[in-house]
């Protein structure tokens, strides 16, 4: 059974500069591959390197472009864990701004512990976005580093540690880029919950205001972990630091650190951005279909 991903964002800028975005080398090695080759006489599109699924070289990061309208349409073929996908980005103008659409068919059922699609995307579409927006990105995920044990992740926000620690902690914050229905006692052994219904947070272990936030963590079958995030910063600047720890040396926790990497730039894009940002949409993703 083959899986698909489909979703949906705003981009503050017209359909011509977001596609520009898509087709051009100078760009996509912005906020997408580490290497690129895009030609359209050549119906080429062409990426590779450490920052795409399964690390091709230039050989194997070669893909066909099947389809192309000039700041409407792309598609192009991809092939990854084995089967052959398709990628098609869609683009419809809202006013200003413009409303694209991601479609990914052909995805075989993931494994457990292996990455999912929809996060690798919502890493890549959200920095698409800040770079067509506002000329930066956040982090992207380092596929040619093997992820097993613990989790460790990091970034860099332009805002002061208060208003990133408020990310961590408001509930009304949370709900924006995380949560279902979140819950929040601060206090430590007060409850932290996301309102998943897999699991996630569970209470808090210890809570020092705008510096450190740890609560345990449990989900589906899994043994209990922690999750602790520490602030640093100056100057209206903050580096806030990921660690999920708790897990077997050799357990493969490559879809925790993408998961993780994904609410990391969703929250730098949302403290920089203010209160008009919005998470990406999911119309369909990989998340249940795990083998």
């Amino acid at each position: 059974m083959s899986e698909k991903i489909q979703a949906q964002l705003t981009i503050a800028a017209t359909p011509k500069a977001v596609f520009k975005a898509l087709t051009q080398v100078e760009d996509v090695i912005q906020w997408f591959a580490e290497h690129a080759d895009i030609s359209i006489a050549e119906k080429r599109y062409d990426f590779w390197g450490r920052f795409t699924p399964e690390v091709p070289d230039r050989n194997q990061g070669r893909h066909t472009l099947l389809a192309l309208e000039p700041d409407r349409r792309l598609k192009f073929s991809w092939k990854v864990r084995g089967a052959e996908t398709t990628v098609e980005f869609s683009l419809e103008p809202q006013g200003q701004s413009t409303k694209l659409t991601l479609l990914q068919e052909g995805l075989p059922q993931r494994q457990t512990s292996q990455y999912s699609f929809a996060d690798f995307w919502d890493v890549s579409l959200e920095n698409l976005r800040s770079w067509v927006g506002r000329k930066t990105v956040g982090e992207r995920c380092d596929f040619s580093v093997p992820k097993r044990g613990n989790v460790r992740l990091s970034i860099d926000i332009n805002a002061p540690r208060e208003t990133v620690f408020e990310a961590l902690v408001n509930p009304a914050q949370l709900e924006r880029y995380i949560a279902e229905k979140a819950t929040v006692e601060p206090r430590v052994g007060g409850q932290y919950s996301f309102g998943w219904k897999g699991g996630g947070p569970v209470k808090i272990l210890d809570l020092v205001p705008t510096e450190k936030l740890s609560y345990s963590w449990t989900y589906d079958k899994e043994q209990e972990t922690v999750v602790t995030w520490t602030l640093e910063g100056s100057g209206g600047k903050t580096q806030l630091v990921l660690v999920h720890s708790g897990f077997a040396p050799d357990r493969v926790s490559e879809d925790y650190g993408t998961g993780w990497m994904g609410f990391l730039n969703r929250i730098k894009a949302m403290v920089e951005s203010g209160p008009g940002w919005k998470q990406v949409t999911y119309v369909a993703t990989d998340y249940a279909g795990v083998a």
